[in-house]
């Protein structure tokens, strides 16, 4: 169940990707294009009025043709609202849409070089058959054939704004990953676990998103030479360098595969954006068939790693984004687990205590029974002595407990531990040596010693044979320290992660690991620290020295 819910999410991530991708992209082009008016039909219009048909496969404004002409085509139907426009100069023109004349003029080239145009208006949905009567007075300027092309209304302004959306859209796609990035390193101080690779990363990003823009357009919008000093190419190497830095200090496993993941669905969403434009005949289809593709051919790879750089800068934006959300459900996760464990050891705790009164108000009545003996002794009652001593001796195990100190609850502890290493079958050793009374919260104490003994005992069970399962443990007081050592032997194998900390080996390890860092923690608040480590290959040992609080 688990692993379709995770289909699920990917796919649904997937498909979100791919609309926002689909809705940008609407942004980056225009659907209305020039259309150009295929002449149909032309002739040559002789002095004597009769027409001549007249072939021409290319146009020029530099032609030595002289006459008359007559130009026949149809307009494309499903025309939005525009402007017919073409050459005026050096002929006359007139202009017929389905017979009805809309437009007439007779331009003169005013300077060799000037080309004077007509914009007749159309309106949405014209179409028909466009005849051009065609007469050269300058051959040497004018148009020929007639360049008649229709363009639709603010198309201009859509094709400016599509190609300043082509260069906007990656930069703030960049600068979003930018204050990604920059929001993750703060967070991560907030966190006290501060990602320093994230400030080359930072540095590399900022670099591109300058670098690009200052280089597209930095000429426009900045002085002189603050743009030429943005653009310098150098910069550009420098983002690289910062890139290059980024990742020799995430060389962690983890990290490329976390690369590799976002690498391949990322191909995944650009196949499906590149067939689905492909069918439709969009503009990704032909900027990678044409302009990319022939880049590459010719040796020019600035588009590709002008992508690859952006693709890189969101990619790691979003890696270092789910690491910190991983480190603070991984955080939540072992504050739930120290809360559990600190709810068992206090619980430990109160069953110990209540043991001890078990105990106590077992020997209230042992006293009690041994007055009843004299009684029945001084009566010579000796059926009533027997039945009172077999029930004396069924409960004799509470009998033979040692005292390890005078400290209550470490002998608690201890009296708890000997007990379960008797059952074991592990030999338990303790030197003891404490004041009564100790300023020490009794749940801290608890917490400490029991998690030590419970990895002790655990450890030691393992051993084969039994007899060579051993515990030692001493406690006294050094100065203002409360001085802990705990030796227990093991079979020679310890897990350790890649910085060093110990692993648990029980089953559970959701329920379980937690033991040792609620014994760091401890050792931290008394200013201190614990230390595990081997005496030798089968001796494991744990100590720390608590500073007693005044």
């Amino acid at each position: 169940m688990k692993r379709f819910i995770r289909w699920v999410c990917a796919a649904v991530f997937l498909t979100a990707l791919v609309a926002v991708i689909w809705f940008l992209h609407l942004f980056v082009q225009t659907d209305e294009t020039i259309q150009y008016i295929s002449w149909d039909s032309s002739v040559k219009i002789l002095a004597d009025g009769a027409e001549q048909p007249f072939v021409s496969n290319s146009y020029s404004n530099t032609g030595a043709e002289a006459g008359s002409y007559r130009f026949t085509g149809q307009l494309p139907d499903g025309l939005p609202s525009g402007t017919l426009t073409f050459e005026t100069a050096g002929a006359d023109i007139a202009v017929f849409l389905n017979g009805s004349e809309i437009w007439r003029s007779r331009a003169q080239t005013v300077s060799e070089g000037n080309m004077s145009s007509a914009m007749i208006p159309l309106a949405a949905g014209t179409s028909g058959t466009l005849t051009v009567t065609y007469r050269i007075s300058s051959g040497a300027f004018a148009m020929f054939p007639p360049l008649v092309r229709f363009l639709p209304a603010n198309l201009d302004i859509m094709e400016h704004t599509a190609f300043a959306n082509r260069t906007a859209l990656p930069v703030g796609a960049a600068a979003f990953a930018l204050l990604l990035i920059l929001g993750v390193f703060l967070l991560g101080i907030s966190m006290k676990r501060i990602d320093w690779s994230l400030i080359p990363l930072i540095a590399a990003v900022a670099g591109l998103i300058v670098f690009r823009v200052c280089q597209d357009e930095g000429y426009y919008f900045l002085p002189e030479q603050m743009a030429n000093l943005l653009g310098r190419p150098e910069l550009g190497i420098v983002t690289v360098g910062a890139f290059v830095l980024y990742f020799l200090m995430n060389r962690q496993r983890r990290f490329w595969k976390y690369i590799g993941i976002c690498a391949a669905w990322s191909a995944a969403v650009l196949l499906i954006c590149y067939l689905a434009s492909l069918a439709c005949g969009g503009y990704l289809a032909r900027y990678i068939n044409t302009s990319l593709i022939s880049e590459l051919m010719n040796g020019y790879i600035n588009s590709l790693v002008y992508w690859l750089s952006f693709w890189l800068a969101f990619v790691t934006a979003l890696i270092s984004a789910y690491s910190v959300a991983r480190t603070y459900a991984s955080q939540e996760v072992q504050m739930q687990g120290l809360q559990l464990k600190n709810k068992m050891i206090t619980e430990s705790c109160r069953l110990l205590e209540n043991s001890v009164e078990q105990r106590a108000a077992l020997w209230h009545e042992i006293r009690h029974q041994l007055t009843a003996l004299d009684c029945l002794y001084q009566k010579q009652d000796y059926d009533g002595i027997g039945r009172l001593l077999a029930e004396l001796l069924g409960k004799q195990e509470f009998q033979t407990e040692t005292i390890f100190c005078a400290n209550r609850i470490i002998n608690l502890i201890l009296q708890d531990a000997a007990a379960r290493a008797k059952k074991q079958d592990i030999r338990f050793q303790a030197q003891v040596s404490v004041p009564k009374d100790l300023n020490i919260p009794e749940i801290d104490l608890c917490s400490l010693l029991l998690n030590m003994l419970d990895n002790a005992l655990e450890t030691a069970q393992k051993v084969t044979p039994p007899d060579q399962r051993t515990i030692s443990i001493q406690i006294r007081m050094v100065n203002l320290y409360l001085a802990i050592k705990c030796e227990n032997t093991f079979n020679g194998e310890i897990q350790r992660d890649k910085k060093g900390n110990l692993l648990t080996t029980k089953k559970d390890a959701a329920l379980h690991g937690f033991g040792c860092q609620q014994m760091i923690e401890i050792a931290r608040k008394y200013h201190s620290t614990i230390r595990f480590d081997t005496v030798d290959q089968h001796t494991f040992r744990a100590e720390t020295a608590l500073r007693i609080p005044d």
